[in-house]
């Protein structure tokens, strides 16, 4: 089986998988809306430091993936976009939770 990440093919789901998650903010941004749903500018200050356009790609990124919903509402003339996790965005969370784990216990922490 082959996996497409940001136009790469990848013969390894974890590699795949490692691709998305390791770019910078994915997982701030998916922590984020653990429990919860936010809209852009919740999502901005959250990743404080993160430009419109970068977060726009990697929220881009994880709604072409099935990692992130967003949900537009029209409400006079205004859309409004919330992003949460899908399904699989949720069973993500164990994942990043054991690699924190993992990380805490074996990486050299330098502070």
């Amino acid at each position: 089986m082959q996996y497409t990440i940001d136009n790469l093919i990848y013969d390894c789901p974890v590699e795949a998988l490692s691709n998305i998650l390791g770019k910078k903010w994915v997982a701030i941004i998916i922590w984020g809306l653990q429990d919860q749903k936010l809209r852009f500018g919740e999502l901005q200050r959250l990743t404080e430091g993160c430009t419109k356009k970068m977060l726009t790609q990697q929220l881009n990124l994880l709604i072409e993936n099935n990692i992130v919903i967003n949900e537009k509402k029209t409400s006079n003339n205004t859309v409004e976009s919330t992003y949460y996790l899908s399904e699989s965005g949720l069973k993500l969370l164990p994942v990043m939770e054991m690699m924190i784990s993992w990380s805490n216990n074996n990486l050299v922490c330098n502070n």
